[in-house]
């Protein structure tokens, strides 16, 4: 349950915002000052602020200020309250740091739907991965296992990149950026978006791309063939033309490596018997070994035990 914390001096006002939200399913906290709302912003970690802007000693954009100046508060969503509706109060609020800004009297219904479109923001961006925009950890879970408290059949196909290491080391974490990106690119450029795809990040040169059983092989191939085609180019003309690059291995030996290619191993429900997350967690991972193992970007299906 999302939480949301109302700072307002008038008792009114605050009662009937508790009121109001409590009915739409948050947890409200109040406050009935800055001061106290500072307070209660630290010890009782809101997701989200409903702040007035017109209040004694401290007002709203004094609180704001104070807010934003600590960087672990700077992606809390605020929305100001105000009965003052000039161009220049809002601009000045934005600037500030404001998510939105709603000018008094209000009609519930907006002010609800703003509030819950801007907590389901947050929620999508906690859940992503910053650097891809897919979906990272936390909803890749939420996805296997309301598949499976469905009873849904299908596959998840996880995916790493063979030798990535070495090209992050040799190139930079710029251009190492840049093939994760890509890689993204590719499984989203073979995604059915009409279908039962979903696609993961799990972090760093690791993915995930969930699908029906049937269409799990065609994923792995057109991901494989369209990663292969263009991987080449993230490389300097030397060693593309080689074929491989000097690095330093994890026993600081200098070695050659060959160029980025991915493993990507394949559990179906169809085949395995999943119950929970980490049933499908410990089978992808021992199979992407196996996957490992091949030269070149490969696929390896679990097969029937």
């Amino acid at each position: 349950m999302f939480k949301i914390l109302v700072i307002d001096d008038e008792v009114f006002l605050r009662e009937m915002l508790r009121d109001i939200f409590t009915h739409a399913g948050y947890e409200v906290i109040v406050a009935q000052n800055g001061n106290e709302g500072l307070d209660k912003i630290h010890s009782e970690k809101p997701d989200l602020v409903l702040l007035d802007c017109q209040m004694p000693v401290m007002d709203g954009y004094e609180v704001l200020t104070q807010l934003k100046k600590e960087p672990r508060y700077q992606t809390l969503p605020v929305i100001m309250l105000t009965a003052m509706a000039s161009e220049q109060d809002e601009i000045k609020g934005l600037n500030l740091g404001l998510d939105d800004y709603i000018t008094k009297p209000f009609k519930t219904p907006i002010l609800v739907a703003r509030v819950k479109t801007i907590l389901e923001r947050k929620k999508a961006s906690a859940q992503s991965n910053p650097l891809t925009s897919l979906a990272g950890n936390i909803a890749i879970q939420d996805e296997v296992e309301s598949r499976i408290k469905a009873k849904k059949s299908f596959a998840l196909l996880y995916i790493d990149i063979s030798n990535f290491k070495s090209f992050n080391d040799r190139y930079g974490f710029d251009r190492g950026d840049d093939v994760i990106k890509y890689t993204a690119g590719c499984l989203l450029s073979v995604m059915k978006t009409n279908g039962d795809d979903f696609i993961g990040h799990v972090g760093g040169d690791d993915f995930v791309f969930i699908t029906t059983t049937e269409r799990a092989v065609t994923v792995a191939e057109e991901f494989i063939s369209r990663f292969d085609e263009g991987i080449k180019n993230y490389y300097d003309d030397t060693d593309r033309n080689n074929g491989y690059i000097m690095s330093i291995d994890r026993n600081y030996n200098k070695q050659q490596f060959p160029i980025m290619s991915v493993s990507v191993a394949i559990i179906s429900t169809q085949i395995a018997n999943i119950v929970h997350y980490g049933d499908i967690a410990r089978r992808a991972a021992e199979l992407k070994k196996v996957a490992k193992q091949n030269k070149g970007s490969s696929y390896v299906f679990e097969k029937r035990r």
